[in-house]
């Protein structure tokens, strides 16, 4: 049953013991480096010119906070993001990986990279196949779409660089998944997308929509949802019987098939959703401050949040920043979100109550419901499944 957030504890402390099922953060993010070696065009990093990297010492502290407060599982992923994180070297990585390794005994770690690809060469394979690395290729599909907004620092287009990397990861046997920013150009050949990362070898793709977020404040897809939604439409029947499986239809799926898990917090229980549950998702910087819900936040100026920073794990734990007055201004706002979500939305048991990051963007603070990002990642794409699934129900019977 889903419960209203009460005032007066929106307002207390925070303890781990509130919280069913106990604290366990599933997501570690690292922030090896703010620098990217190409300019996105709708890019949300704000610092992408700075070459500062995260320290050895920093990565092993931020693990190392987790078994402390006893957040760490049985499993973990650590993802490598923000930034191009190819740009340091597979030696760096090396140690790092080992840094995590030695601060996490008995922890299952699964290290992945998000790359732009640029950078991918055989000593890069053949690190990804030693360590296990989970890869993921940023890549918008055919060479026009691509280009028009993945370029160089020069203005050069970045689509040869990428089908090289794409390729040296085949021949190395490398598993890849692509994620493709969808803008309004791209709704314009839902067959054509589909099938270039067919021709690829790719098998799973994310269709990450073109957002308004960070340093990219508006969105493409705005005045374009019918036809995004003829897109998703499209994208369901070429997937149901091609290669390419889309990640937000198979979500979709799973949705209609299995409810999600709940949690609780005191007297307010909703569907698991990592980017509103605290520390179920941990973001470090390069210099060891951390943030927690949706990892897009952290850095980010925005006036009177402090970039979201809640601590530093060179300066204290990640239990003791959940008393602090950054994380509790946070959570306040974000469970008013999730409350407003519960009440309103016909999604929410399937969504769980949004991310953070987008609230903000697009309606300047945590407490808003319903955004773009909503419609594009979750209603549509469900939708989309539903009415499939609906009209082959009819049609059998």
């Amino acid at each position: 049953m889903i419960t209203a957030v009460p005032r007066a504890a929106a307002a207390g402390c925070v303890r781990a013991e509130d919280f069913v099922p106990h604290l366990r953060t599933r997501l570690l993010v690292l922030q090896p480096t703010p620098f990217c070696n190409i300019d996105c065009s709708y890019c949300y990093l704000p610092r992408r010119d700075e070459r500062s990297r995260m320290a050895v010492a920093t990565v092993r502290q931020a693990a190392l906070r987790l078994r402390e407060d006893g957040l760490a599982g049985d499993e973990l992923t650590v993802v490598w993001h923000a930034g191009e994180p190819l740009v340091l070297p597979p030696a760096y990585y090396v140690d790092a990986f080992a840094a995590v390794a030695q601060a996490l005994p008995g922890v299952a770690v699964t290290h992945a990279m998000q790359s732009n690809a640029t950078l991918i060469d055989d000593t890069w394979c053949d690190f990804f196949v030693q360590h296990g690395v989970a890869v993921g290729v940023s890549v918008d599909g055919p060479a026009a779409l691509h280009d028009a907004h993945r370029r160089t620092r020069r203005g050069d287009g970045t689509h040869a660089q990428v089908v090289r990397g794409l390729r040296r990861l085949r021949a190395h046997g490398v598993p890849f998944h692509a994620i493709a920013v969808v803008g309004a150009a791209t709704l314009a050949d839902a067959d054509g997308f589909y099938d270039w990362f067919a021709d690829q070898g790719i098998t799973e793709l994310g269709c990450n929509f073109d957002e308004a977020e960070g340093a990219h404040a508006q969105s493409s897809l705005v005045d374009h949802e019918p036809a995004h939604a003829a897109f998703l439409a499209r994208l369901l029947q070429r997937s149901l019987h091609g290669p390419v499986a889309v990640r937000e239809l198979a979500a979709a799926w799973r949705a209609l098939r299995t409810p999600l898990p709940r949690w609780q917090w005191r007297q307010f229980s909703a569907p698991e959703n990592t980017q509103v549950q605290p520390l179920a998702l941990v973001t470090v910087g390069h210099d060891g401050s951390f943030g927690t819900f949706s990892p897009e936040l952290l850095g980010q100026p925005a006036a009177g949040w402090g970039g979201f920073v809640i601590g530093n794990v060179h300066q204290g734990g990640y239990l003791d920043a959940l008393q602090g007055p950054a994380f509790l201004r946070q959570w306040q706002a974000v469970q008013q979100g999730l409350a407003a979500c519960a009440e309103r939305c016909a999604y929410f048991d399937i969504c769980g109550g949004g991310a953070p990051v987008n609230k903000f963007y697009e309606h300047g603070h945590f407490a808003a419901t319903e955004t773009l990002h909503c419609r594009s990642m979750v209603q549509r794409p469900f939708d989309a499944v539903l009415r499939f699934a609906e009209t082959a129900l009819g049609r059998a019977a």
